[in-house]
């Protein structure tokens, strides 16, 4: 079950990016080629939540409001003068949304895989070349 952890994103967001380090490691083999089919459908699930991670972003960036949450941009302020952030946070809100939709694609792909992967009979340990 998941749990609101307001609090700790940067800690999780960190931890998402060692574990999926790990599994890029882990995945040049599969070991037993039945597991296959579960590591595409945990797969696809964790690709349908990094979409709505950037879907949420995005929204929140879009939503963000100059003197409130933000000082205007880095670099393009006058001394004295807030900057404003006109078109970089419309920027960062349309990127995410790209992102979302690619996310969205790549676990629908994966799904298909996962699917395609269904019928397959998979031995639970690989079989040495006769």
């Amino acid at each position: 079950m998941a749990v609101n952890e307001e609090g700790r994103q940067i800690e999780i967001a960190n931890e998402l990016a060692e574990v999926a380090r790990t599994l890029a490691h882990s995945t040049r083999t599969v070991p037993r080629p039945s597991d296959s089919y579960e590591l595409l459908a945990s797969l696809r699930s964790a690709q349908e939540s990094l979409a709505q991670v950037y879907a949420q972003l995005a929204a929140w960036h879009g939503a963000a409001i100059d003197g409130t949450h933000y000082t205007g941009t880095d670099g393009h302020s006058l001394y004295g003068v807030p900057a404003t952030a006109a078109g970089a946070s419309e920027h960062v809100t349309l990127l995410l949304k790209i992102a979302a939709a690619s996310a969205t694609e790549a676990a629908e792909l994966v799904s298909k895989a996962h699917s395609a992967n269904a019928i397959v009979r998979w031995f639970d340990e690989v079989k040495e070349p006769a």
